[in-house]
């Protein structure tokens, strides 16, 4: 079924530049900055919403343009194959940071306590001194309340009030970016050689470069290839149609590329809807991926719709009376046990490549990685010692620490790899970073309040984002892209560049529309929902009755999915024909596979319809057509924002979204 994998690789140009490596940061902090202007000011789209996200692909698809207009005109001046590579790189590790991604809940929740606090909601009753306020804004009236109120005339933002949570935000994040990216290195001999996985998301761009390199005025072949403009014009000619709407209102709007709560089929009573949402980019990026992937995600998501509403009509559940899980909470379980034996599996598959990684640790064995074994172990055991402290400073104890940091890599970790198979860019980790794992399987009721209060910080979208995840999904394709450059020792601290540049372009870009627009007016859930929920969690977990204890049913249910999917895994190893992955089943309650089942359904069946048609040659021959549609519904998407931008400024129009 890995017939992606047998598709020859097309050659990659060999030199990072010093322009390109400018221009990869310059992009990574206005992509940010851009994002979270249209998606607070412009509301005309929610440009983060998969870990590859709209907010990247659309400054990739401008460079792109750009090129190509520069490598007819002016063939001298125009970008490299690789030039644009590490542009497309760059701005993907900091693909998610902005707006609802990370930064927005960031700047909303790190400044509420201090504002929104009241004798009514209890916070500085109850939380005031367990609060970790050395990595919160300076709580002064002069800082926080002209953020949410906005500046008077004629004052300055005030700076020095942000720097040291600035700092310490930054700190904690560069840790895990770090960590991730040695753990790319130690993995990608593995993932590349060995599993062979099809990294879509790599070919990708490679297809949309490829020819850059050559002399004159040649254009990459996807561009001069028929189907490719089938695939573009099918999707670009609604966005065409829709934006003629709204300066003609008597037009009909075509709907096919609505968001998922127009493309409801409800299914009965107490079952769970199905949505027949059709989002191109998702059509065109799981292309590559294994049939038996595909078939997975959306077969099991119809089984988990009848599990649901089975359990829900009969009002089964699980657990200790008082805290009983029902059929939501139940799957959630189901999956996470399932979630976490891909993890087991990934390390396990990768038993005799770790032991070879930890003989050149320990030898000092020369190998040809951006970095040496030694110091990716070394790195990765340092970024995690740092946010071990993180944790504990902030609250945990050292065994909570410890616990939900397995948890949190683990989650990052599976997402990661499973992107670089499937090209899926809508899988989200189960348990997002694993709070609600932790007090499941410890009870409240053993939680003292610096551990809640800790929990409920890590758990917030102020940590490192939400179930988006930061840089972690796009380091393997960063090395697939850009491992075998000449200069591949910049490969490392490239990521980090960006990462920095994504981060404070983002971060200060929503410090100052505080300050300029007035919090308190700013559009998306940061400033006005999320913040203020997070507390009052915090608030009821400590003085509310309900405390939970470890629960033997729950623990079941997660064991339960893990022994599913380690079933399932040997099925799929000794059954040659064997069409489910256990993929499915870890992400069967997740949104992605909620709202894009049928986006994927429709994928499988296309690539399955080809390959009985044509065989291996049809296959590839439509893999022009499929990138085709991303690229149409990315142009799409910009040029309906610069419409918006240029005659309906602060009046958007939604294009894009869940």
């Amino acid at each position: 079924m890995a017939l992606a994998q047998s598709q020859p690789e097309p050659a990659r140009p060999r030199r990072i530049t010093v322009r390109s490596v400018v221009l990869g940061a310059a992009t990574a902090a206005l992509l940010n900055i851009y994002s979270d202007y249209t998606g607070m000011i412009l509301g005309s789209a929610s440009l983060v919403k998969s870990q590859l996200s709209m907010a990247m692909l659309l400054p990739f698809v401008a460079w792109l343009v750009i090129n190509l207009i520069l490598k007819l005109a002016w063939p001298r001046m125009a970008l490299r194959g690789t030039e644009l590579l590490v542009i497309y790189s760059m701005s993907w590790i900091v693909g998610t940071v902005s707006a609802s991604g990370w930064t927005t809940y960031w700047g909303g929740i790190v400044s509420t306590p201090f504002y929104y606090a009241s004798p009514e909601n209890r916070w500085e009753e109850v939380l005031f001194d367990i609060l970790p306020w050395w990595c919160l804004p300076q709580a002064a009236p002069e800082i926080i309340r002209t953020y949410y109120e906005g500046l008077p005339d004629g004052a300055s933002i005030p700076w020095r009030g942000w720097l040291a949570s600035l700092h310490w935000w930054f700190a904690v994040s560069i840790a895990l970016v770090v960590a991730g990216l040695c753990l790319a290195v130690i993995f990608q001999k593995q993932w590349e050689e060995n599993e062979r996985l099809t990294f879509p998301l790599a070919a990708f761009p490679i297809a949309l470069t490829e020819g850059f390199d050559e002399p004159g005025r040649v254009i990459p072949g996807i561009f001069r290839n028929k189907l490719f403009w089938v695939g573009f014009f099918i999707v670009f000619c609604v966005f065409v149609w829709n934006i003629l709407g709204y300066f003609a209102i008597s037009l009909p709007r075509i709907g096919i590329y609505d968001g998922y709560l127009t493309k409801e089929v409800p299914i009965a009573r107490n079952f769970p809807s199905f949505y027949l949402r059709i989002l191109p980019p998702v059509l065109g990026l799981t292309y590559m991926c294994n049939l038996d992937i595909l078939f997975s995600f959306w077969a099991f998501r119809l089984i988990a719709i009848v599990k649901e509403g089975v359990m829900a009509r009969t009002g089964f559940n699980v657990g200790l009376s008082g805290q009983q899980a029902e059929a939501s909470e139940i799957l959630i379980l189901e999956s996470h046990g399932a979630f976490i034996f891909l993890a087991v599996w990934a390390v396990w598959v990768a038993r005799g490549h770790l032991r070879h990684v930890l003989r050149a640790a320990v030898t000092g064995e020369a190998d040809d990685g951006l970095v040496s074994y030694r110091l990716a172990l070394v790195g990765f055991i340092a970024a995690t010692i740092f946010v071990f402290g993180w944790f504990i400073a902030v609250g945990l104890s050292p065994f909570l620490a410890l616990f939900h940091l397995l948890l949190l890599y683990a989650a990052y970790f599976t997402v990661a790899k499973y992107t670089a198979a499937s090209g899926f860019s809508y899988l989200f980790p189960v348990g997002v970073k694993g709070g609600q794992i932790v007090e499941i399987f410890t009870g409240t009721a053993t939680l003292t309040q610096q551990n809640t209060v800790a929990l409920g910080v890590i758990n917030s979208s102020a940590f490192f984002g939400n179930s988006r995840i930061p840089a972690w999904p796009a380091l393997p394709h960063h090395l697939k892209l850009l491992g075998n450059d000449v200069r591949r020792r910049w490969v490392f601290w490239i990521v980090l560049l960006a990462f920095a540049s994504g981060f404070f372009g983002s971060c200060l870009f929503i410090v100052h529309l505080g300050y300029n627009y007035a919090g308190q007016n700013l559009g998306l859930s940061g400033f006005s929902g999320s913040n203020i929920r997070t507390y009052d969690r915090m608030v009821s977990a400590i003085v509310g009755a309900d405390k939970t204890v470890f629960d033997p049913g729950k623990i079941a249910v997660w064991i339960f999915g893990f022994g599913q999917a380690g079933l399932l895994m040997l099925l799929r190893n000794r059954i040659p024909w064997w069409p489910l992955h256990p993929l499915g089943l870890a992400f069967q309650k997740m949104s992605g596979s909620r709202v894009y089942a049928f986006s994927i359904f429709l994928t499988w069946a296309s690539k399955l319809i080809i390959l009985r048609i044509g065989g291996i040659s049809l296959y590839r021959r439509c893999i022009p057509l499929f990138f085709g549609l991303v690229i149409g519904y990315v142009v799409g998407v910009g040029v309906s924002s610069i419409v918006d931008f240029t005659f309906f400024p602060e009046e958007g129009h939604s294009v894009h979204g869940w």
